[in-house]
């Protein structure tokens, strides 16, 4: 079934109108309200567009997200990739059914244990509702959010902006805007595969996703910023508003988080082999979200995000340095060349994330700097296999 332009649009804007995002904008408040904007849209720049490029490969290969990988990771390199985003996706569960369970603990006084509970029960019965009906029912809950969410920032007309004390810096709150994106870019495939055309599978999906996530940052930051440094689940603590804060919550979780659990079924059923039915993946992996709800450490949320783009940046360099320029489409079980630049661009990110980003400008942030390394020696070494294997 084709998705029209204007419901891809809406599909990624929904992905983007979460809780998670909010919360995100809010650790930029100590950057100020001009800087932490520059971070958000230099950041959503880079991002979205890695993001959209694995939506657009999917839709000439006309092959689900993971799937389209193996033409550059080949079987064993894209089994590997599978396994990761499922881990990453049942991460993305957890995290986004404890932030909205800790809102219902300050708004209504429910306990964190409960909120888990009644929230992810919410996520599997929106997956399988959802699994069997048309997507306007996103489109109508993407809306209402839209306007729920705008409608939270009236609560706070008025007043001075009080910059928080914080020490982020400047390349870290763009890493933080990167990785938001790019953890959508083992699955944005899935949805575009089924685009008008080539250009709408690029194009909506970027201004839809760059659109609603900048926005979502924007009322994170802002609403740290006036409050002098409360996070958006304090925020919603304080205020004790009820209703529009908590559908805002309950809504954007479950929209966002089937796209988690649906993306998880699907890249099981593409590098396994599974008698399972999609929804009987659907019922386990909202079941194994809301069981890491009640494990997962969320205080380190930071890391969570950075850990993402330590994989999936390299990873996706290497892929469409591969698909887009070099156009090679590798055959077997393993493109070592692609392996090796991985495993140097996953070094890189997480040395300069956790060592090296004050020893070089804003302009040469982990993520600039390891798409740039990557490329190069994957390119390189490449070309000089492929020489190798015409020489013998």
């Amino acid at each position: 079934m084709k998705i029209k332009n204007f419901t891809l649009f809406l599909i990624w804007a929904g992905a983007a109108i979460s809780i998670a995002e909010i919360y995100t904008g809010s650790l930029f408040a100590p950057l100020g309200l001009t800087k932490g904007l520059l971070a958000i849209l230099i950041g959503h720049i880079i991002g979205t567009l890695f993001f959209s490029l694995g939506g657009l490969m999917s839709y000439i290969l006309k092959l689900p997200a993971i799937k389209s990988t193996k033409v550059v990771l080949c079987n064993k390199g894209t089994i590997f990739l599978g396994a990761l985003n499922i881990l990453q996706l049942i991460g993305w569960t957890a995290v986004m059914i404890i932030q909205s369970a800790k809102a219902f603990n300050g708004a209504l006084g429910m306990s964190v244990s409960v909120g888990i509970l009644f929230v992810g029960i919410s996520v599997l019965l929106w997956s399988l509702f959802f699994e069997s009906e048309a997507y306007w029912v996103n489109n109508i809950a993407v809306i209402l959010l839209f306007i729920l969410t705008i409608g939270v920032v009236a609560f706070l007309k008025g007043g001075e902006i009080l910059t928080p004390e914080g020490n982020i810096s400047f390349a870290d709150a763009i890493e933080l805007a990167v990785a938001m994106p790019v953890s959508w870019l083992p699955l944005v495939g899935d949805y575009t595969i089924n685009s008008e055309n080539r250009k709408s599978s690029f194009i909506y999906t970027f201004l839809g996703y760059f659109i609603a996530s900048c926005f979502m940052y924007f009322i994170g930051l802002f609403v740290s910023l006036k409050t002098g440094g409360k996070d958006i689940i304090s925020y919603f603590a304080s205020i004790k508003s009820g209703f529009i804060p908590l559908l805002i919550i309950l809504l954007s979780t479950v929209t966002t988080t089937f796209m988690d659990v649906y993306s998880a079924a699907i890249s099981t059923m593409a590098v396994i082999k599974t008698r399972l039915s999609k929804k009987e993946l659907l019922i386990i992996y909202s079941l194994t979200g809301i069981i890491a709800a009640y494990l997962f450490p969320i205080d380190k949320y930071q890391n969570f995000l950075y850990a993402i783009g330590s994989v999936f940046i390299p990873v996706y360099t290497v892929v469409f340095v591969g698909f887009f320029i070099l156009k090679y489409e590798e055959s077997g079980y393993l493109n070592i060349p692609a392996v090796v630049s991985s495993i140097i661009g996953i070094i890189t990110y997480n040395y300069m994330v956790y060592n090296g980003t004050s020893l070089l400008k804003w302009y040469l942030t982990p993520t600039i700097t390891t798409i740039f390394l990557t490329a190069l020696i994957y390119t390189v070494t490449q070309t000089f296999f492929k020489r190798k294997e015409k020489i013998l």
